[in-house]
């Protein structure tokens, strides 16, 4: 067994490739080693096992490009060898060494991505041709990670130009000259279709990858790039466009929806940008195509949409509609639910006649839906509670597609809302008015407000919040004023003694009645009476 240091690692073109070597024939291996002029290969041997099990333990640490292995060894062979790296996804490229009566053995090996098979005859007849190969192949993987790298840089800058995160106009025109982009005459389409919610990352990855598939058939060589900007939502950037663009997109644009709709079941809305012709107005295009993406939301009709043809307003403020808002708000908070469900509606009507654009829309909805959170919160529940929904409520406003479907989602937060702050609020009642006969009833035994809140059945903190918000006074204030008034009663009334009095109530002793008596009136019971 020899080993060989190794280097630092490949960053050179002219860096040799490392090889291993394992043969449990020590002329075989030596034959190998001395017969084949590895430096002209551009390769050099950094190991050599004398069996399989010598090749697993020092792969990870040896690290090969290319291993060179007998198919038969003890220990393991060169199939559990293959088998091992491909399950552990290491980057090193097999050859296998047979004899002619194992070539049929050795082509088993080929699920496990084996580059080449060599008969051992003593002038290694393919070796050469199988190195080169593996020097091939590994050059290709190495290029196409560099690919790789680049097109994940250019993803995450787009996305950031796309967000707002990255706006100096300097900057985005250097970065996308640095990453070979340079767009004339482009649109930018924002595409929004259906993902189910359940859909695993995997899969989720596997839509995407077929859609730009399908992208790029679609638009050939003026797609510039595609990407997922959201979980449901797919920018895509398209060069070189015409003046007189909108029928070849609208034809393009059809083939897309055709396909998503019908096939992919994804039930796609694209809108389109204007013409733009530098690489700083990306941004604003995709803003213009995310603005009259949401037209289709009001009507249901158009899932094609224009900047240049449809274009709404996407920052619209309507000042009624926040008015409309506070009254939805406070019926919600009374639980008026037949008058929220009016409500919302009005509000809604309002916003399509007034031409507010889908996010708008869908934002009120956000705002409004914060606002029950509050009201339910003062209840002591929540949102999900009252709704049964799962994940973000926020995100699956954003998501809704038509205005029908975002009225669904409204109705149920907003009635479930009303209706649950209206049956609270009975049983607020019913637990306020059997406080006051209880302690109608029981002042005088001593009780406290453990005791009261013990037999209404809830805590002590939520029974003086509702007491409070119901009577306007503190329910320990209102049990020490039933009692100071019967004692006033019985000391201006009878001729019961100050102790007697003391007692009846409920005090201990004469003393504390004294002090308490004294407390809230000004003056002794002695001095009253």
């Amino acid at each position: 067994m020899q080993i060989r240091e190794m280097s630092a690692g490949r960053e050179e073109e002219d860096e040799m490739y490392r090889v291993m070597v394992a043969d449990d024939e020590p002329l075989m291996r030596k034959a190998m080693v001395s017969l084949t002029n590895w430096h002209e290969l551009g390769c050099e041997v950094v190991y050599t096992a004398e069996n399989g099990q010598q090749v697993m333990e020092n792969l990870k640490e040896i690290k090969p490009d290319i291993l060179i292995t007998d198919i038969k060894m003890p220990g393991k062979d060169g199939i559990e060898i293959a088998k091992y790296i491909w399950e552990e996804k290491l980057p090193i490229k097999i050859i296998l060494l047979t004899a002619y009566a194992d070539f049929s053995y050795a082509q088993s090996a080929v699920k496990y991505n084996v580059v080449d098979y060599v008969t051992k005859t003593g002038a290694f007849d393919g070796l050469i041709m199988a190195i080169n190969k593996a020097k091939d192949l590994i050059k290709k993987e190495q290029t196409s990670i560099s690919r790789e790298d680049k097109e994940t840089v250019l993803e995450y800058f787009l996305k950031s130009v796309f967000d707002g995160s990255i706006y100096d106009e300097e900057e985005i025109r250097s970065k996308m000259s640095e990453l070979g982009m340079k767009p004339e005459n482009y649109l930018v389409l924002l595409l929004h279709f259906r993902l189910n919610e359940d859909m695993t990352t995997e899969k989720k990855s596997r839509t995407y990858k077929s859609l730009l598939n399908f992208f790029s058939m679609v638009f050939g060589e003026q797609m510039l790039r595609g990407i997922p900007v959201q979980r449901d939502m797919y920018a895509i950037v398209v060069q070189n466009v015409p003046e007189n663009y909108m029928d070849t997109i609208l034809m393009k644009g059809q083939q897309i929806t055709d396909m998503m709709d019908n096939f992919m079941g994804l039930y796609v809305n694209i809108g389109v940008s204007s013409r733009q012709q530098e690489v700083i107005y990306m941004k604003k295009a995709y803003d213009q195509a995310e603005s009259v993406l949401g037209n289709s939301f009001i009507s249901g009709d158009s899932k094609i949409s224009f900047y240049e043809r449809d274009g709404v307003n996407p920052e619209k403020y309507s000042a009624k509609v926040d008015e409309l808002i506070e009254q939805l708000c406070f019926q919600v908070s009374q639980g008026n639910t037949e008058e929220v469900q009016l409500k919302f509606k009005e509000i809604l009507k309002t916003q399509k006649l007034e031409l507010c654009a889908a996010n708008t829309i869908k934002n009120s909805g956000i705002i409004i839906q914060q606002r029950c959170r509050k009201i339910l919160d003062s209840f002591g529940t929540d949102i999900y509670q009252i709704t049964g929904y799962r994940g973000s409520i926020t995100e699956k406003i954003h998501r809704c597609f038509y205005a029908d479907e975002y009225e669904k989602v409204m109705l149920e937060i907003l009635q479930g809302t009303s209706s649950y702050v209206s049956n609270a609020s009975s049983h607020k009642n019913t637990i306020v008015n059997e406080c006051e006969r209880y302690i109608e009833e029981n002042f005088h035994k001593g009780i406290t407000v453990t005791d009261i809140a013990e037999h209404v059945g809830t805590s002590i903190s939520y029974l003086s919040r509702i007491y409070k918000e119901a009577t306007g006074e503190k329910i320990l204030n209102r049990l020490n004023q039933m009692r100071i008034e019967k004692a006033k009663d019985y000391l201006k009334n009878t001729d019961m003694k100050i102790y007697e009095i003391a007692d009846a109530l409920g005090f201990e002793n004469t003393t504390y009645f004294s002090y308490f008596f004294k407390k809230y009136t000004g003056v002794s019971p002695k001095d009253f009476k």
